[in-house]
């Protein structure tokens, strides 16, 4: 396949800039990280802080690989693990074996005009990494709004820069195995896990919710009034108004903590109970 020359490309001559911004990595064992801005028609803004590996793949036309193509127009939004990947793939096994780039995480923004991929690696013996990323997703988060704010200068160039494809990417749907599932799978696996208490395990081992008091929470979480939530859930706002007394009276009697609506809402949100009660 030919591929592209870049070497005087602003993506690659940007590169020391964009290590600077990435020093803060390095404290926590990332040793690439790479932006891109991808368009409908495959043209995209690209920042990264390893220029040799950016020239190798788009003189090697490796953007046309299947993995890249996967990456790029069919994961969906949040982020995945490059231990997903087919570790077949000349993108993946070229950086691995070449430039001593592996174990990575790649966050995913989508929207219907574009996608953004943030990407993060260390090197090929570190691969405990892979653990960090599971526990410390916020730091990456993080990393990416620094990026956007540090970076606006460098992220204004590439998008006066962009990089357009000598040929269209191929996307094949049937080439990526799904990662979501329809949402009537998933509304038929709440059905088949439903359950009467809801353990919040991130404040003590006895504290719950009943199912009702679990679904008022969560409308609590989402900033519902009582009359909002018991629309919704079908009873009066009175009811909805005992069923918070009652979870206040829990939490009373789990941290001795008196807690006004608002911060209840907050201390229910930490403990992740909205992502679990209803399907999404």
């Amino acid at each position: 396949m030919k591929g592209m020359e870049l070497k005087n490309h602003f993506s690659l001559m940007s590169a020391n800039d964009v290590n600077e911004i990435c020093k803060p990595l390095q404290d926590i064992g990332i040793t690439y990280f790479n932006y891109l801005k991808i368009y409908k028609d495959g043209s995209r803004e690209l920042l990264t802080n390893n220029a040799p590996w950016i020239d190798h793949f788009y003189q090697n036309a490796l953007y046309l690989t299947a993995g890249v193509v996967n990456v790029e127009h069919l994961l969906p939004k949040g982020y995945f693990l490059w231990s997903e990947l087919d570790l077949n793939d000349p993108a993946y096994s070229q950086g691995q074996e070449s430039f001593n780039i592996d174990n990575g995480v790649s966050f995913v923004i989508r929207r219907d005009d574009i996608t953004y991929l943030y990407i993060f690696a260390a090197t090929k013996d570190n691969i405990h990494i892979n653990n960090f990323y599971i526990r410390n997703v916020d730091l990456f988060k993080r990393f990416i709004q620094y990026f956007q704010d540090r970076g606006s200068d460098l992220i204004k160039q590439a998008e006066a820069n962009k990089i357009v494809l000598p040929e269209r990417q191929i996307v094949s749907l049937n080439r990526l195995e799904k990662i979501e599932i329809s949402h009537d799978i998933r509304t038929a696996f709440y059905k088949k896990t439903e359950m009467d208490k809801f353990y919040l395990l991130d404040v003590s081992d006895d504290l719950y919710l009943t199912h009702k008091q679990a679904e008022v929470a969560v409308y609590l979480v989402m900033g519902a009034t009582a009359k909002q939530c018991a629309r919704h859930l079908g009873i009066s706002h009175r009811t909805v108004e005992t069923y918070i007394e009652e979870i206040k009276q829990k939490f009373f009697k789990s941290i001795g903590i008196n807690l006004s609506k608002n911060d209840l809402a907050s201390l229910l949100k930490k403990t992740g109970i909205q992502k679990v009660v209803f399907p999404q």
